[in-house]
């Protein structure tokens, strides 16, 4: 395999068209691991004691419901939290969720889980991805085994797919290398890469913001330093076109989300930032850290594979040519940051950021730049290797297998934990990841447990009578009787968006938060009225999907235009 010189492009073998991309051999391989290490999911679902099985369990449950019953995009999920609603597909990524939706149907013909089989194919494509980057960069054989190692990557498998269950933050894994390859193919000039880094980015979006604030730096670093001087310019333009194209796919769940974030406080979540950040140092090989057992773990594999890049970079720097040395260096100083961050060490420099914590949340989450850099680092370090192989290479070669073997150990380990029992339902909040950000101030969960038990209209004052018209996601029609009125309290929380008005007067009615359980509390007035509560649809809701749809117009309108002028295809038209 010949070797990249200074500022040129790694290899320029895979193209858009279908040429040698992923074959029969590569896919079955893949599929094989991605089952193997995905076979306690298939057959036992996600681990009852992960961190957010419950969590995502009712999410996609609830969005799937609301999906099937009519509702294009649920944002605010009916019967979640024991009939009372939850605002956080407000500003939750819909990806995962969509994904479980649309396999739902197919898993109830063929008697299937649909949020089993979903996480497997979250995994089976992240390697499918870091398989075609690869190839972007090495030979197909060394391009198939770094991407089985991706599946491995403790971080990747033992902590985010199984131990968290963070299918979010997985997916955003599963993209990420799709986008480096649409970026690499931007650098080497292939036709519609800029249309493809638009989609993988948007579904990037769409999967996990966090991810993408922590991410969006490297594809724009790949364009920088990739291509031949002269090219650089348009290398980093293109992609961050592309970029920006993709962050307009995805502004149907954007827009919202940002509008609605202010709803949602990280302050209010009871972050503990000592303990959730890494200690490397004294206690981290004997386990008398002072940190948790899931940060004591999290400690030991993030050293794992940061000591699996330096030793793979550091043979690669003494074999490699003098581009793919700069390309390795590269690398290893991406990851210098991150680990930093991850540590004690930076504890002052969060403290002085908090803007960071609140877009962050966990300092470990930069494993996933980890992750990501291994895989170009491991595919130069092997492709130095050539048969014979001498002493030293079989012993660097030994070396390598033992990272992996400690990676397999930290699988076994992690998939041991589903003999813990799942933590008890304790309040009216089933496990809604950010309910401690939104829920009303001043609420309390016992008070709304037992709201939950009553009627779905109640009046607090007065004397009257509520039929229920319409009860549908963010809109409920009321018809109320009463003499001497007061509030009625509506079985749904409390969220600063709801609106109520008279029906067919349109007077706005007051709504506030009816404490101490928290929910929709209406002033209603006296005679017979029909109210409407409702959560419109806001202006970012709507500047939101039309964005989306032109970009998506715009997106298909490019890719036909390119098609109809590929010049491969009129000489394959003109030879025929």
């Amino acid at each position: 395999m010949g070797t990249a010189t200074a500022n040129q492009p790694l290899t320029p073998t895979n193209t858009l068209t279908g040429e040698n991309l992923l074959g029969f051999r590569e896919a079955l391989i893949l599929v094989v691991a991605a089952l193997l290490l995905s076979l306690p999911m298939l057959i036992r679902g996600p681990m009852p004691a992960a961190h957010d099985t419950d969590e995502h369990r009712h999410f996609t449950a609830h969005f799937a419901e609301q999906f099937w019953g009519g509702e294009a995009y649920p944002r605010w999920l009916l019967n979640m939290n024991h009939g009372l609603g939850s605002p956080t597909f407000f500003v939750f990524p819909p990806l995962p969720a969509y994904v479980y939706t649309l396999l739902e149907p197919v898993g109830k013909a063929l008697h299937f889980d649909a949020f089993n089989v979903s996480a497997f194919l979250c995994l089976l494509l992240s390697g499918i991805f870091a398989f075609l980057w690869m190839s972007t960069m090495a030979s197909r054989p060394i391009a198939l085994v770094v991407a089985c190692l991706y599946l491995l990557l403790p971080y990747h498998v033992s902590v985010d797919f199984y131990r968290r269950t963070a299918l979010p933050e997985c997916w955003a894994l599963t993209w990420m290398p799709l986008v480096l390859y649409f970026t690499v193919q931007v650098v080497n000039k292939k036709r519609s890469a800029a249309l493809g880094l638009a989609v993988a980015y948007g579904l990037l979006i769409l999967s996990h913001v966090i991810s993408v604030l922590m991410f969006s730096f490297i594809p724009l670093v790949v364009a920088l330093t990739l291509p031949k001087r002269g090219d650089r310019v348009r290398s980093i333009a293109v992609v961050i076109a592309g970029m920006f194209l993709g962050t307009g796919l995805s502004a149907f769940y954007l827009l919202p989300a940002f509008a609605n974030a202010k709803y949602f406080p990280a302050s209010r979540l009871g972050f503990d930032l000592a303990e959730n950040l890494l200690a490397f140092g004294k206690g981290l090989l004997t386990g008398q850290s002072h940190k948790s057992g899931f940060v004591q773990s999290l400690s030991l594999s993030t050293a794992d594979t940061a000591l699996f890049i330096a030793f793979c970079g550091f043979m690669a720097l003494r074999n490699s040519s003098a581009g793919k040395k700069r390309q390795v260096l590269l690398w290893i100083a991406i990851c210098v940051v991150p680990l930093f961050m991850m540590s004690d060490a930076s504890y002052r420099v969060w403290k002085a950021l908090p803007f960071l914590i609140d877009s962050i949340q966990f300092p470990w989450r930069l494993n996933i730049i980890l992750c990501v850099a291994a895989l170009p680092v491991a595919a130069i370090f092997l492709s130095n290797f050539s048969r014979p192989l001498s002493f030293e290479r079989m012993a660097t070669l030994g070396v390598m297998v033992l990272f992996i073997v400690s990676w397999i150990v930290s699988y076994g380990k992690t998939v041991k934990r589903y003999s813990l029992p799942p933590s008890p339902y304790t309040s009216v909040n089933e496990f809604d990841g950010w309910y401690e950000a939104w829920r009303p101030a001043g609420m309390d969960d016992d008070s709304a447990m037992k709201a939950s038990m009553g009627p779905p209209v109640r009046f607090l004052e007065g004397d009257g009578t509520a039929t229920i018209l319409q009860w549908s996601p963010r809109h409920i029609e009321l018809q109320t009787d009463c003499t001497v009125c007061g509030p009625a309290m509506i079985h749904q929380f409390y969220y600063p968006e709801w609106r109520a008005q008279l029906v067919p007067q349109g007077r706005p009615l007051a709504v506030t938060a009816a404490l101490p359980e928290g929910l929709v509390e209406i002033q209603i007035p006296p005679g017979r009225q029909q109210i409407l509560l409702e959560i419109p649809r806001g202006i970012s809701e709507h500047v939101g999907n039309w964005i989306s749809a032109a970009c998506a117009l715009a997106i298909a309108g490019m890719l036909a235009w390119s098609l109809t002028n590929d010049p491969s295809r009129r000489r394959l038209g003109s030879q025929s």
